[in-house]
């Protein structure tokens, strides 16, 4: 029995392969458009932004930004160079949804969050021709992170990945947990 399991797992690989290769050029072949609705964004980065302590502290209300990886990376380098900060931390956890449209269980998840404002941070990442339309009391109203399109999903998610890391990097008091 154990002799199969190793071929069993490379059939699945390969299959799974396929499948991947065969998505990425129907993408390529249809456009994204054809995958999700197009929607016109309503996005309007900022251009300005006040230089005071308190945004550099506090994350900010709005994901928007007209940062392209550079300036992020410049950002992201600014590291405290202080031990005791003068005012509480409270260590956050933070969420990061990749989705191609509609977020899937958005209900379970916001029942899953009620309760525990400050405790955590959202992140939603979907392909720019998608408007999310979540209400304003929802957990998920306006923390749409400004997304490029990629035909690599491979690529689409390390680039997703690389800004958002970059963007909690930005926030002092943001602290990552990870359990293996």
């Amino acid at each position: 029995m154990h002799t199969r399991t190793p071929s069993i797992f490379i059939a699945i690989l390969l299959v799974g392969l396929g499948v991947m290769i065969f998505s990425m050029n129907m993408i390529r072949y249809f456009g994204v458009e054809s995958v999700v609705p197009v929607a016109r964004s309503h996005f309007q980065p900022c251009f300005e932004e006040a230089n005071t302590l308190e945004t550099w502290i506090r994350p900010p209300s709005k994901l928007l930004h007209s940062m392209n990886d550079s300036e992020l990376f410049w950002r992201a380098s600014f590291v405290p160079g202080i031990k005791n900060y003068p005012f509480r931390r409270i260590p956050k956890i933070a969420f990061m949804f990749m989705t191609k449209g509609p977020l899937p269980l958005s209900p379970l998840w916001e029942r899953f969050f009620k309760g525990h404002k400050g405790l955590y941070s959202i992140y939603v990442h979907s392909l720019p021709s998608y408007d999310a339309d979540f209400p304003a009391s929802s957990v998920f109203y306006k923390r749409q992170i400004p997304s490029q399109v990629s035909f690599s999903f491979l690529f689409f998610a390390i680039k997703l990945h690389i800004q958002l890391t970059l963007l909690l990097s930005m926030q002092v008091q943001f602290r990552m947990v990870l359990h293996v």
